[in-house]
């Protein structure tokens, strides 16, 4: 009940609202491109970590605050 009442809140919450419209901002500003270019993936990812065993770890600019 707890962890249902967290997810409740961080969705009532303006951060949330506030990056989904930037990812949506994101989104339609790029839909219509034709080539993946540098300024793209600037724009939509934060870095890249790759881990020990090669598995990557991509975190975008838009990502949601993780809950604990």
């Amino acid at each position: 009940m707890e962890k249902k009442n967290q997810l409740l809140s961080l969705l009532e919450s303006e951060d949330v609202i506030e990056t989904i419209e930037k990812l949506k901002q994101e989104l339609l500003h790029f839909l219509n491109f034709d080539e993946l270019t540098s300024e793209i993936l600037h724009r939509l990812i934060n870095r890249i970590e790759v881990k020990e065993d090669g598995t990557p770890i991509i975190h975008y600019r838009f990502a949601a605050p993780k809950i604990k």
